[in-house]
C-alpha cells in the first residue's frame, strides 16, 4: 500500500532540534483505521526531508523494521512462550526447548536480531555437520534440519513483527538428507534376544514389540482394557510421554495413530498368563513397574539399554524394534498397506520410504521365485 509523510519540528530546551517523521498507510479496508510508523532524525530540515523520503521507501519496499535492541536469546524465549508453547503438544514445544537451547542460544544468543546475517547461519550449519556442541561427532543431516527450522521458524516471526526486515535464514545450504536404513537384528539375533529375555521383566515388552511394532508411548501407555481377549485385538488409543520429569498422557498424534491390531497368537496367550498371574483389572498398566505404576520414557529406554549391556546384545535403540517388526512383516511377503497399518503410519508414502530397501530384497525375491516356476525346468 502507498505511504504519506509529514515532519513535526521539536525544539529541546537544550536548544537541539529534531524532527519526527510521521508516515501513514493506507487506511485498511477491513478497519478503516491508518497503520501510522514513526522516526526521530536529528539535523536540518533538508536532512529530515531526505530521512522522510528513504523512510517511506523503507514502508513501501516492506525493508523497514522497528527500533528495537532485542536478543536472539530473549526473542526466542518470548517467541516459545507466546506463539509456540499454547500452539503445540507438551513434548513438541520441549524439543524445541531442547533444540534451541543446547545449539541456537550458544551461537546466536547474545546478538541483536539485527545482526544475524546469511552467512553467520551458513556457517553454523556447516559447523554442525562438523561437530556436535554436545557429542564433538558430526550431526546427521536430517537433525540439522530440524534445528535450523526451529531457528528460521524464530526469525519468520521475527520479520512479520518487523523487527528485522529478511529472514537471515533463507537461502541456506543445507546438507544432502540421506536415506534412511534402519538398523535391525536377523530373525537369529531375534530369536537370541527374546532367550535372553525370558524369565525377566523385558520379556512380555520385547515380545509386544516384535510382534507388533508399537511406538514407546503407545507401549508404555497400554492398559489391559486395550486387550481384546475374546476376538485377539490390541487397540491403540493412548500415548504415554514425559515432559519436565512430568508422565503425560495423550491421544496419538494422527487419525492413523489411533488403531487395532491382530495380535499373534502366542503374544496373546503371553498376555491373558501375565494378567492371571498379576490379578490386574482393566485400568492397570500391561507394562509396569514393580508398584503397578507406569515408566517414565527415559528410564524404560534405560532399563533396555541395560538389558542389551547385561546380555551382551549388540547396541539397538528401542526405537529400531519398532522397525525390526516392520522389516519382518515385508520380509515374509506381508502387504506394505497391511504393515502401514500395523505400524500406523500417516501414510502408505511414509511406509514405502522407510522400508525401500527391504521391499527392493522382496522384490528380487519374487522375481527370482517366478522366473524359477516358470522357466526352469527340472532335469530329466
Amino acid at each position: 500500500m502507498p505511504f504519506t509523510a509529514h515532519l513535526r519540528k521539536r525544539e529541546a530546551k537544550s536548544g537541539i532540534t529534531t524532527y519526527q517523521i510521521v508516515a501513514e498507510e493506507e487506511a485498511g479496508y477491513s478497519t478503516g483505521k491508518r497503520k501510522r510508523f514513526y522516526r526521530t532524525v536529528k539535523g536540518s530540515k533538508k536532512e529530515a526531508e531526505k530521512a522522510m523520503h528513504n523512510f517511506i521507501n523503507e514502508l513501501e519496499n516492506r525493508t523497514f523494521t522497528k527500533d528495537s535492541k532485542i536478543t536472539v536469546k530473549d526473542f526466542i524465549h518470548q517467541w516459545i512462550e507466546l506463539y509456540i508453547k499454547d500452539q503445540l503438544s507438551p513434548t513438541t514445544v520441549q524439543h524445541y526447548v531442547v533444540q534451541t537451547e543446547n545449539y541456537i542460544i550458544p551461537v546466536f544468543g547474545d546478538m541483536y536480531l539485527q545482526q544475524v546475517k546469511n552467512i553467520d547461519v551458513q556457517k553454523w550449519v556447516f559447523s554442525l555437520q562438523k561437530k556436535s556442541p554436545l557429542t564433538g561427532n558430526p550431526m546427521a543431516p536430517k537433525t540439522i534440519k530440524n534445528i535450523f527450522l526451529n531457528l528460521s521458524a524464530a526469525m519468520k516471526k521475527a520479520v512479520m513483527l518487523e523487527l528485522i526486515p529478511k529472514n537471515p535464514c533463507d537461502n541456506i545450504t543445507m546438507p544432502k538428507l540421506e536415506r534412511f536404513h534402519p538398523d535391525v537384528y536377523s530373525i537369529e539375533e531375534v530369536e537370541h534376544m527374546l532367550d535372553c529375555a525370558k524369565g525377566t521383566s523385558m520379556y512380555l515388552p520385547l515380545m509386544i514389540e516384535i510382534c507388533i511394532g508399537l511406538r514407546r508411548g503407545e507401549l508404555l501407555a497400554l492398559k489391559w482394557k486395550h486387550i481384546d481377549f475374546e476376538n485377539g485385538y490390541l487397540s491403540v488409543e493412548e500415548n504415554l510421554v514425559t515432559v519436565n520429569n512430568e508422565r503425560i498422557t495423550k491421544a496419538p498424534k494422527t487419525q492413523s495413530g489411533k488403531r487395532s491390531i491382530q495380535i499373534p497368537a502366542t503374544l496373546l496367550a503371553l498376555l491373558k498368563d501375565t494378567k492371571a498371574e498379576r490379578k490386574a483389572n482393566g485400568n492397570d498398566y500391561i507394562i509396569c513397574q514393580k508398584d503397578g505404576s507406569p515408566y517414565k520414557s527415559d528410564s524404560f529406554t534405560q532399563k533396555f539399554r541395560r538389558f542389551l549391556e547385561t546380555q551382551g546384545l549388540k547396541h539397538l535403540r528401542f526405537h529400531d524394534l519398532r522397525h525390526i517388526n516392520a522389516t519382518i512383516m515385508l520380509s515374509l511377503g506381508i502387504s506394505p498397506k497391511v504393515a502401514q497399518e500395523r505400524l500406523g503410519h500417516s501414510s502408505y508414502q511414509v511406509t514405502m520410504d522407510i522400508y525401500s530397501h527391504v521391499l527392493k530384497k522382496v522384490e528380487k525375491e519374487a522375481a527370482e521365485k517366478l522366473d524359477e516356476a516358470l522357466f526352469e525346468k527340472p532335469s530329466a
